[in-house]
C-alpha cells in the first residue's frame, strides 16, 4: 500500500529515534525571520486556532475580534488577526433525524473574513490500552464517521499503536475516503497486549488486603512495572508523533479511540481506611506521582498542542467492559482470590459492585489530553452516533485569532489561555507552542526534522533558506528512463556556509508524493570559496511527472539552500525520434563538481548522454550574463526502429513575455553515437539576444522517414 512520502519520512526519523528535548520552533504562519541564524529578537505573528460552544454543545458561530482575550504566559496580547471558519451546512452528507430536539447553530451573521474549509483527520486506534472489543466498536464509531460525517474535501488519515509494531501508518491524510474506508474495516487487534488498568486495578485492591501471598504481590509488581514501560513507549511515540505533526500544514484533529493510561500509574493514588477495624491493623496504601511518566505525558501533550492537534478521545471503555456480572463472577471464581471494585471513594466492595475508582482507569489521562490539545472527551464509545454529530458541528466551525511575538531564540514553551467575554460559553484552543532555538542546540531528531522540513515544503518553517537554480534532464539510456538533476551553487551563496562540513541531499518524488530517488553526500566546501560548486545526482526512473530538489545544509550552524524543479520522463518509444533534454554549456572551468553517493551505473549514464570537455565548459543553471555570445548544447537524440538516420538539428528562442521568436544560428560541432542513441555538440549564437526569459525549442528531423520530435528548455538572460 502506498504512503505519502513527506509524513512517512518525517515519522520514520521521529519514531526511529529515542525521547529527544524540546526546542523546534512551533510552526509560525505568517512573516518569518530573515536571517534566524543570527538569533536575533524578531516580530513575528502567532497563529492560533479556537473552538467556542454553548452550554449544549453548539458552535457559536457570532463572536467578533472584540469578544477574544488572549494570554501569553499571563500577558494579554492585542490581536491582530481575526478570522471565521464554517463548515458548509449544505455540503453535509444527509443523516436521518432523530425523535429527539436537534440544536441548531448559531446563525453566522455576515463577515468579511469567513472562510469555508476543509478540515484534516487522523483516526487512532490504541491497540496498547484496548482489548477485543473495544476494538470493535472503535470500528463502528470509525466506520460511521466517514459513512456520516465526513466531508468530500476532507483529508483524513489512519494511524495505530501496539506494543509490537509501535506506531503504524495505514493511510496518509487522503481524499479517496473509499481507501480509507477499506483500510479502517480491515483493522484488527493484532499485536494487542491487554489492559494495563486491568493490572493497576489488581496492584490496588491487593494493596487493601489484610494478607497477599507474596508471590502473587510480586507477580502483580512485575506487570505493573511492565505497564508503566508501555505506557511510557506509547508517550515517546506520541510526543515524536507531535513534533512531526508540525510540518503537516493547517489544524489537526486526531480522533483517538483508547480507554486511556491509568492514571496512577502517572499521578499516584492513595486507597484504603486510614485506621483499622476490629483491632486489625490499617490497610491503605499511598503512592506519589511518577516523576518520569509525568514528565513525559506533559511533553506529550504539549507538543501535540503546538503542532495545531487537537485530540478528540473517544473512550473504548463500555465496551472494552465485561458485559454481565455473571461473566465477571466467572472470571472470578476462577481464579485464587477475589477480585474486588472500587468505589469512588476507593472503599474496598462486594465483587458484585460495578463501581470502579476512575484513579485506576485512563478516565483522567483522556481528558486532560483533549482539554490541554484543545479537543474534546466522549466518555461512551456506545454513544458514537450522536457524539461524531457533535464532533462534526464542532470541528465545522471556529476561529483563528493572531497576535504579534518577540520571537526568543531559547526553546521555551509559552503557555497560551484564551478567554471569551461572553458567558455560558466553553472555549477549547492549544496550550501553548515553543520558541525556537539555535541549530547548535538540537537534538539528532530535530536536526532530522529541520532536514526533512528544508526538502520537503514549499514554505519551511524554521527558516527562510538561501535559493538556487536547478536543471533537470530527462532520457532514454537503453532501455530504462533517466532523470539527472544539475545545479549550481553559486560562490556568493557558498559565502553563507560557515561550517566545513555540509551535506548535500537529492530527493526525487513521483506524483502521488513517494519517494523515487534519495542521493546524499558530505563535503568541505570551505577551501572552494569565490568558486561556484556544481552538484550532480542521476537514477533510473519509470515515466512520469517528479518533483526534484537538491538540498545543501550546513552541518554547523544549520543554514540552508534548496533548488526546485520539474521533470517528465515520456514512455519510450518504439519507432521514430525521440529528442532527450538539452544540456547547456558556456566557456569556462573554475567550479567544482560534486555528485551525491550512488550507484557507479547511475554517474556513469550521466556521463555517457551527456558528454562533455569539463576543462573547457561548465553547465548552465540559473541564467547567462546578458552579452554572451554564444551557448553550447548537448543533445542526445534517439532513433528507435531506423538504420543509419540522417538527423538534423534547429533551433528557436521564445520570449516568455512577448512570444516573440527568435532563430538561432546553430552548427554541429560533434556528433557521436552512445547506446542507440546520437550524442549532438551543437553551438548557439545568443548574438543580438536582448536580456529576458525564454525558452530553448530544439526540433530535430529525419530525412528518410520524415520523422519529427522536440524537445525544450529554459534560457535567462541576465
Amino acid at each position: 500500500m502506498k504512503k505519502a512520502f513527506p509524513f512517512l519520512l518525517i515519522l520514520a526519523a521521529a519514531l526511529l529515534s529515542g525521547p529527544s528535548a524540546h526546542g523546534i520552533s512551533a510552526p509560525q504562519e505568517a512573516v518569518r525571520p530573515q536571517k534566524p541564524l543570527e538569533h536575533q529578537v524578531v516580530v513575528t505573528l502567532k497563529l492560533i486556532q479556537v473552538y467556542v460552544t454553548d452550554k449544549k454543545g453548539a458552535p457559536v458561530q457570532d463572536l467578533k475580534k472584540e469578544d477574544f482575550v488572549v494570554f501569553d504566559n499571563g500577558r494579554e496580547m492585542t490581536l491582530t488577526e481575526f478570522e471565521k471558519h464554517i463548515l458548509e451546512a449544505a455540503a453535509r452528507t444527509p443523516k436521518p433525524q432523530p425523535s429527539e430536539e436537534r440544536i441548531a447553530p448559531t446563525p453566522l451573521p455576515p463577515a468579511d473574513r469567513v472562510t469555508v474549509m476543509s478540515r484534516k483527520f487522523f483516526l487512532f486506534f490504541d491497540f496498547a490500552n484496548n482489548n477485543q472489543r473495544g476494538v470493535n466498536k472503535a470500528q463502528e464509531a470509525a466506520l460511521h464517521f466517514l459513512d456520516t460525517e465526513i466531508q468530500p474535501g476532507d483529508e483524513v488519515g489512519l494511524l495505530s499503536y501496539s506494543t509490537v509494531k509501535g506506531l503504524s501508518i495505514h493511510e496518509y491524510l487522503t481524499t479517496d475516503h473509499k481507501k480509507l474506508r477499506e483500510a479502517v474495516a480491515n483493522m484488527n487487534a493484532k499485536g494487542l497486549s491487554g489492559r494495563a488498568d486491568d493490572v493497576e486495578q489488581e496492584y490496588w485492591r491487593l494493596a487493601t488486603q489484610a494478607s497477599t501471598p507474596p508471590d502473587l504481590s510480586l507477580d502483580v509488581s512485575v506487570r505493573r512495572q511492565d505497564a508503566k514501560s508501555q505506557a511510557r513507549a506509547f508517550m515517546i511515540r506520541l510526543t515524536d508523533m507531535g513534533k512531526a505533526f508540525r510540518y503537516i500544514p493547517g489544524h489537526k484533529n486526531l480522533l483517538l479511540f483508547s480507554t486511556g493510561i491509568a492514571s496512577s500509574l502517572i499521578y499516584g493514588n492513595q486507597v484504603g481506611a486510614p485506621t483499622g477495624t476490629s483491632g486489625e491493623p490499617p490497610r491503605s496504601k499511598l503512592e506519589l506521582p511518577d516523576f518520569v511518566l509525568r514528565t513525559q505525558y506533559e511533553e506529550m501533550y504539549k507538543e501535540l498542542s503546538a503542532a495545531n492537534c487537537s485530540i478528540f478521545a473517544f473512550d473504548s471503555r463500555e465496551s472494552a467492559k465485561v458485559p454481565t456480572l455473571f461473566d465477571y463472577d466467572e472470571q472470578t471464581f476462577g481464579s485464587r482470590f477475589s477480585r474486588d471494585i472500587f468505589t469512588v471513594g476507593g472503599v474496598q466492595q462486594n465483587t458484585n459492585m460495578i463501581l470502579k475508582d476512575e484513579n485506576v482507569t485512563g478516565f483522567y489521562a483522556l481528558t486532560k489530553l483533549s482539554k490541554e490539545t484543545g479537543g474534546k472527551y466522549y466518555g461512551n464509545i456506545n454513544e458514537y452516533e450522536r457524539n461524531m454529530d457533535q464532533l462534526q458541528n464542532l470541528t465545522g466551525s471556529y476561529y483563528i485569532l493572531g497576535f504579534s511575538i518577540g520571537e526568543q531564540w531559547d526553546g521555551k514553551f509559552h503557555e497560551i489561555k484564551v478567554e471569551v467575554k461572553r458567558k455560558g460559553v466553553e472555549v477549547r484552543a492549544q496550550s501553548g507552542y515553543y520558541n525556537p532555538k539555535p541549530f547548535a542546540e538540537y537534538s539528532d531528531l530535530e536536526k532530522q526534522l529541520h532536514l526533512f522540513d528544508l526538502a520537503l515544503s514549499e514554505r519551511p518553517l524554521l527558516q527562510s533558506p538561501l535559493i538556487f537554480p536547478l536543471s533537470v534532464l530527462s532520457f532514454t539510456a537503453g532501455e530504462a528512463g533517466r532523470l539527472e538533476m544539475l545545479s549550481r551553487l553559486p560562490a556568493n551563496v557558498l559565502e553563507r556556509f560557515s561550517g566545513k562540513k555540509v551535506e548535500i541531499i537529492s530527493l526525487v518524488l513521483d506524483e502521488t508524493e513517494n519517494l523515487a530517488g534519495l542521493q546524499r553526500t558530505e563535503a568541505d566546501l570551505t577551501k572552494y570559496k569565490g568558486m561556484d560548486v556544481f552538484c550532480a545526482s542521476g537514477t533510473a526512473l519509470a515515466p512520469g511527472n517528479y518533483k526534484c530538489r537538491f538540498v545543501v545544509r550546513d552541518l554547523e550552524n544549520g543554514t540552508g539552500a534548496v533548488a526546485s524543479g520539474r521533470a517528465f520522463i515520456p514512455q519510450k518509444a518504439t519507432l521514430g525520434l525521440s529528442l532527450h533534454s538539452p544540456l547547456l554549456l558556456v566557456p569556462g572551468s573554475n567550479f567544482l563538481y560534486l555528485e551525491p553517493g550512488g550507484k557507479k551505473s547511475d554517474s556513469a549514464a550521466w556521463k555517457e548522454a551527456y558528454p562533455y570537455d569539463r576543462a573547457l565548459y561548465s553547465p548552465v543553471s540559473g541564467e547567462v550574463p546578458a552579452g554572451t555570445a554564444k551557448v553550447f548544447a548537448v543533445v542526445p537524440c534517439s532513433a528507435a526502429g531506423m538504420v543509419q538516420p540522417e538527423i538534423t538539428l534547429s533551433a528557436d528562442l521564445i520570449d516568455s513575455g512577448s512570444a516573440r521568436r527568435f532563430r538561432l544560428p546553430g552548427y554541429v560541432l560533434d556528433k557521436t553515437p552512445k547506446n542507440g542513441a546520437e550524442i549532438f555538440f551543437l553551438e548557439l549564437s545568443l548574438a543580438d539576444i536582448p536580456s529576458g526569459k525564454y525558452t530553448l525549442y530544439l526540433r530535430a528531423d529525419e530525412a528518410g522517414t520524415k520523422s519529427v520530435s522536440h524537445s525544450q528548455t529554459t534560457l535567462l538572460i541576465k
